[in-house]
This record gives structure tokens, C-alpha cells and sequence, in this order.
């Protein structure tokens, strides 16, 4: 199969498949850093082979279970949730400090118990557990990824999380409360997981997006695969913005997938064969703005290799007209189509564009230098001055526009007779202490050019010596003196 059919199956593979986004969280949420050799204190969350009664404080009618097939057991018989527990009981100070704050607290024991059944998963260093035991908690920590202690997981009688947490501080009314309110939530998505039965397509969607999302997302993408894929299925033209919830990860890696073999089609194809299949991509990706532009400049470019000068016009027009652009960007480009155009002989036609785009906007700095520049090509120079003044009265703001337009005007007054006219503007910039310092000694050094220009040495080594002496850093200064020095040489020195 040759390359472009290549990379055609991979663009329909990824227009026919729907890929969820599984995101590698890192499920073990350890709040506070383990030190290794805590102290021992002797909680109630011991794990010796059964189901555990915890008995250290006075009336506690409540247990930790350490079989987990007992507890989802029991779970499914009482209609509760099921809290885990994954800790390092006789090491970890914050799952210790836990335990004394909260869980082994009698209040909070007999009230979770109402609602969960409350299971440990305990991997302790100065005491051996069952083997039984040790390889169930292993297998359950493998399972949800638990890289740190203590970690909490909220699940159902389905065996689905839906809740992840670590320590809390406050200690038992603010867990219970929070605990709590998971379990709420969890009661509303299965409401609304109910009700999107009976519904389909958009609305279905829309369902199913609400009652994953009263979960965090990251659970959803996980645990959930299947409504998520079925959502971005049912939303693939992202019309809902259903998609971009929930696929985006997966959807901007595929994006640098087919940029990635857009590049190479362009580099291996014939142009003609690139511009079919550029266009062919275009049509179905929703790029972003600037993966868009890039995607442009590969077929702009695929153009100018036919020399379809028809072609790159389009191509320009398509990357002006986005709406995403910033008016910097979108000033940018018209340049690009204006130089396109006077360099096929169609000067006129790019005066035209630049003075309709000027007429309908405001602050158009960059058209504004351009049109001068224009001018000053066919030596109007009075009109490319005015061209300059007319933008030089907005750029304060934009002093690297500035710039440019201070020494595009200077040269169209040398080109013009009046050098010195232009030395006084370059002065007038580069005593501005407003403007960068940088920018003030590239005003000096254009001044010490055009001196020297026109026969005047001494001068011109005094305007190279102060551009030295504004550079505000040792950076900036080593800069200006090998420009400086390249001055020099230029002019025999």
C-alpha cells in the first residue's frame, strides 16, 4: 500500500473509531509523604484472617472487614457502598494519624456503617499478615493502581469506584459529610444512568454526560469506558462539546498523528497527490487554530512547488478568513498575500487589498507598514511617509512595530533627499526611555549607518558607542558590539 493510502486507513480509523481517553491517574492518592518505622499504635485496623470487630472503644456496633469477597457480599445483601481502605498500618504516620482522628472513632465506625461496608487492605512492615490475606490486598492494590497510603475508594455493589480519596483533616463530621456526599452523587448518577435508558442519541448523550459527571473525570475515563465512548460516538461532529469533554487527550494526540502524516505525505508525494490528501484532511479534523495555520503553510507550500500561483492565493485567502486569528496574525498573513502578490507583478492588486483592509478597521499597524514599504518600492516616497505617520501615531503600544516604521520612514527620507530629517526621527526614538533599550540602540545604529552613508565617521562612531552604552544588560551590550563591529567592517574599519 503506498503511502497515501496509508495514511487515508489511518484517517479512517480514526473518523469511524471513537477513542475514549484513559487517563494514567495515579489512583493511590497520598496526601502527606510515608516515612518508613512509625511508630506502632496499635490500632483497631488489624487483619488476621476473618472479618474484624473493632473493639477499642466502648459502644461500637461495627466492623472492618479484611475478606473482600465477604464484604461485597454483605454490601449487595444490606443495599450499601463499600468504603476500602489501603494502608500501611504499623509505618505510615498519616495513615496512623487517620485511623486516631477518624476511623477508629466510635462515632464514625456506627454512622459509615449505616451506609457502607467498611473493608481494609493493610500492608504493614513489622507484622506478617495470612497468606490468604497478603495476596487478596496485593491483588486489590494492583487493581486500582494505589501508589500511596493512606488511599479511600468509594465503590458500588458493581465493584465501580466512585470516589477516590486520601487523609482529610478536620476529623469525623467533616469525613462522614464528605463521604457522604459522595455517596449522594452516586445515588443521582444512577438516577440519571436509569433514565438515559429510556432515551437515545443526542439526548441520551446528554444523560449519560450528566451522570458521569457527577463523578470526577478522571474515574469516569477510567471505570467508565463504555459511556464515555458511547457519548463521543453519539457526539462525534462534537456539536454537543460532549467530545471535546471527554475525548480531548485522545483526540489531540491523534491530531499530531495525522499533522505527523501530513508532513510526511507532503515530503513523499507528488504535490498534486499531498494537496488531495491535505484537502481530504482538512474537511474531517477539527484542528486547532494554529495546527490549522500549519496545515495551511503545508499546502500553501505544496503550491508553490507547482507554481499555482491561483493556488496560493486560495490558500492565503482560506488562513485570512479564519475566525480564530488574532488581528495580529490575520494582519500578518495579509502581508504575506500582499508580497505574494507584488511579486508576481500584481502590485496594483495588492495596493487595492491593503487600502479596502485599512478602510474597514482600525489600529491595522502592520498593513500600514506595509503599504509604505509598498510606496517606497515605487519610490512614492511622500506617500510611503504618510503611510508611516498615520500608523506611527498608534504604536506606542507595539514598540517592535515601532521600530520598524521609524526606520522604514527614515530610509524613504534619505531615499528622499533629507537624511538629516531622518537622523532627527531615529534621535527622537532613541531617547524615548519608554522604548526598550534594545530597540533604542538598533534606532542609534540605523542612525550610525546612514551617517556613514553619507561621509560623516566621527559622528557615526559616536551613535555606535551610545548604542553600547543604553544596553540595560552584559547580554544585550555583547550583542550590540558585534553589531556594531560588523558596522565597522562593512565600511572598511
Amino acid at each position: 500500500m503506498n503511502s497515501l493510502l496509508a495514511m487515508r486507513s489511518r484517517l479512517n480509523r480514526f473518523l469511524l473509531v471513537a477513542v475514549p481517553l484513559l487517563v494514567a491517574c495515579p489512583l493511590g492518592l497520598a496526601m502527606a509523604q510515608s516515612s518508613r518505622h512509625g511508630p506502632d499504635v496499635g490500632g483497631a485496623l488489624t487483619a488476621t484472617g476473618a472479618s474484624v470487630s473493632v473493639t477499642r472503644r466502648p459502644g461500637v456496633d461495627a466492623e472492618w472487614f479484611d475478606n473482600a469477597e465477604q464484604a461485597l457480599k454483605k454490601a449487595r445483601q444490606e443495599n450499601k457502598d463499600l468504603l476500602l481502605l489501603f494502608t500501611g498500618s504499623d509505618w505510615c504516620p498519616p495513615c496512623q494519624k487517620l485511623e486516631e482522628e477518624v476511623l477508629g472513632q466510635a462515632d464514625f465506625l456506627n454512622e459509615a456503617s449505616k451506609q457502607f461496608v467498611l473493608v481494609v487492605f493493610d500492608f504493614p512492615q513489622q507484622k506478617e499478615l495470612l497468606p490468604r490475606v497478603k495476596e487478596q490486598n496485593q491483588q486489590w492494590a494492583a487493581r486500582f493502581g494505589i501508589n500511596g497510603y493512606p488511599t479511600i475508594i468509594l465503590l458500588d455493589q458493581q465493584e465501580r469506584p466512585f470516589s477516590i480519596l486520601g487523609y482529610q483533616e478536620g476529623g469525623v463530621e467533616p469525613f462522614l459529610d464528605l463521604i457522604g456526599g459522595k455517596r449522594e452523587k452516586r445515588i443521582r448518577r444512577d438516577e440519571l444512568l436509569a433514565g438515559a435508558e429510556e432515551l437515545s442519541g443526542e439526548k441520551r448523550a446528554v444523560q449519560l454526560d450528566k451522570a458521569l459527571s457527577e463523578m470526577d473525570q478522571a474515574i469516569a475515563d477510567l471505570y467508565y469506558e463504555d459511556l464515555v465512548k458511547e457519548i463521543v460516538d453519539i457526539d462525534r461532529e462534537d456539536q454537543l462539546g460532549l467530545r471535546t469533554k471527554w475525548n480531548a487527550e485522545a483526540d489531540a494526540e491523534m491530531r499530531k498523528i495525522i499533522l505527523t502524516d501530513i508532513i510526511t505525505v507532503s515530503r513523499l508525494e507528488k504535490p498534486e497527490r499531498a494537496v488531495e490528501f491535505v484537502d481530504e484532511v482538512l474537511g474531517a479534523i477539527k484542528f486547532t487554530p494554529s495546527q490549522r495555520l500549519q496545515v495551511y503553510q503545508i499546502k500553501l507550500d505544496l503550491y508553490r512547488r507547482m507554481n499555482d500561483q491561483p493556488g496560493m492565493d486560495g490558500v492565503l485567502d482560506q488562513m485570512i478568513a479564519m475566525e480564530e486569528l488574532t488581528e495580529e496574525t490575520r494582519q500578518r498573513l495579509m502581508v504575506k498575500k500582499a508580497l505574494s502578490l507584488v511579486g508576481t507583478g500584481r502590485g496594483e492588486q495588492a495596493m487595492e487589498m491593503l487600502d479596502k483592509a485599512l478602510v474597514q478597521g482600525q489600529d491595522q499597524l502592520y498593513l500600514w507598514l506595509a503599504k509604505g514599504q509598498l510606496l517606497d518600492a515605487e519610490d512614492r516616497f511622500d506617500e510611503a511617509i504618510a503611510a508611516f505617520d498615520q500608523a506611527i501615531s498608534q504604536a506606542r503600544i507595539n514598540p517592535d512595530v515601532m521600530i520598524e516604521l521609524v526606520g522604514s520612514k527614515a530610509d524613504s527620507l534619505v531615499a528622499k533627499g533629507d537624511p538629516l530629517s531622518a537622523i532627527r526621527i531615529l534621535d527622537n526614538f532613541a531617547d524615548d526611555q519608554q522604548m526598550p533599550s534594545d530597540l533604542r540602540g538598533i534606532a542609534l545604529l540605523h542612525k550610525a549607518l546612514i551617517m556613514r552613508e553619507t561621509d560623516r565617521r566621527r559622528q557615526a562612531r559616536l551613535a555606535e558607542n551610545r548604542a553600547i552604552e543604553v544596553a540595560e544588560s552584559p547580554e544585550q551590550r555583547a550583542e550590540m558590539q558585534k553589531l556594531v563591529e560588523r558596522l565597522r567592517r562593512k565600511f572598511g574599519e
